[in-house]
Formats: structure tokens, C-alpha cells, sequence
């Protein structure tokens, strides 16, 4: 789901209107039935990139390692889209590490703007990559919140994205 909407964000300039049949087919976000409901995992990155709607979509420059899936071309293991609030002053930086084996340490960098060392992190991941919500047990796979101190060095800092992981920061801007 994390590279569809990353896809969506970088692509703002030409993309006006975007439907996912996800949304209501076989993986719904919300499963119903006479009993009750549960939530997806999609549900969350869902919820949470909706948090960026109105947004300014940003240019990233990403350089991570590589790894070639089928006999295309190389794929970057970190997807990456941003995006600024101006009422609030803040980036939006969603990172979805495709690596299924290694965390990844990347150095985050600001151009316009001094950067907060306080950042905001939502982060979805699971051991067990095949982890499945279903009536009655919907807890296995849910986003962790948490505030971080970062050292910021030349207005940047370094970040590890754990292995197979979603993760969102919220930057405040200066």
C-alpha cells in the first residue's frame, strides 16, 4: 500500500485522482460481518497517509541500496514521498524499507528551512511478514507512535528503517 500512495505523492503534478480497488474488493481495509468488524493492516497507512491530504507533495532525492526484483530495472529498497504543511510548518516523510532482511540507515537531509530535533514516528511492521487480522484477534499488526530526539548535524540527521517496515516522520520546519 506504502508504494502506491508514495507513488501518488511523487507524482502530484499529474496525478488529480486516484482509486485503489483495494479499497472495496478482496482486501477491503475494513472486514464487516453480523458479528462485528475488524481492521486490515492496510487500514493504518491508509489513515495515515489520508492525514497528509491537502498537502504539498515535496521532490526527494533518495539514495539507497539496490536490489533487482525480475529483469527490469533496479529498484531503490527505500520508497520514499514527502510532503509540508504550511499552516503547521511540517514535513511529512514516508519511508517504506522493502528490505525483508536488513534494517537500512539513511541520512536525512533539509534544504529550505532549519529542522526541529524533535520528530514525531509511525511506524507498521511485523516480524512475521505474513501476519493476518481476523474476527476476534485484529491486534497483530498495528502502527507504533513515538516521539525521538534526533542529533541534527548540518541540518540533517541519520535514521534506521527497520527491515520490511512503514515508516512515517513529522519534522517541524523553522
Amino acid at each position: 500500500m506504502g508504494m502506491f500512495i508514495n507513488s501518488f505523492i511523487r507524482h502530484a503534478q499529474i496525478v488529480k485522482m486516484a482509486n485503489l480497488a483495494q479499497l472495496v474488493n478482496v482486501i477491503a481495509p475494513i472486514f464487516t460481518s453480523k458479528d462485528g468488524l475488524y481492521l486490515q493492516t492496510i487500514y493504518f497507512p491508509l489513515a495515515e497517509y489520508a492525514k497528509q491530504k491537502g498537502n504539498q507533495s515535496l521532490n526527494v532525492l533518495v539514495q539507497s541500496p539496490e536490489y533487482k526484483p525480475d529483469a527490469g530495472r533496479a529498484l531503490g529498497y527505500l520508497d520514499v514521498s514527502a510532503t509540508y504543511d504550511l499552516k503547521s510548518k511540517q514535513i511529512v516523510l514516508n519511508v517504506l524499507n522493502r528490505s525483508e532482511k536488513v534494517d537500512i540507515t539513511s541520512r536525512i537531509d533539509n534544504v529550505s528551512g532549519k529542522l526541529s530535533n524533535s520528530i514525531d514516528v509511525w511506524e507498521l511492521n511485523n516480524p512475521d511478514l505474513k501476519a493476518a487480522h481476523t474476527f476476534g484477534d485484529d491486534a497483530k499488526v498495528r502502527p507504533a507512535t513515538r516521539k525521538s530526539n534526533v542529533a541534527l548535524n548540518e541540518n540533517g540527521f541519520e535514521y534506521t528503517f527497520p527491515k520490511h517496515s512503514l515508516t512515517i516522520l513529522k519534522l517541524k520546519v523553522n
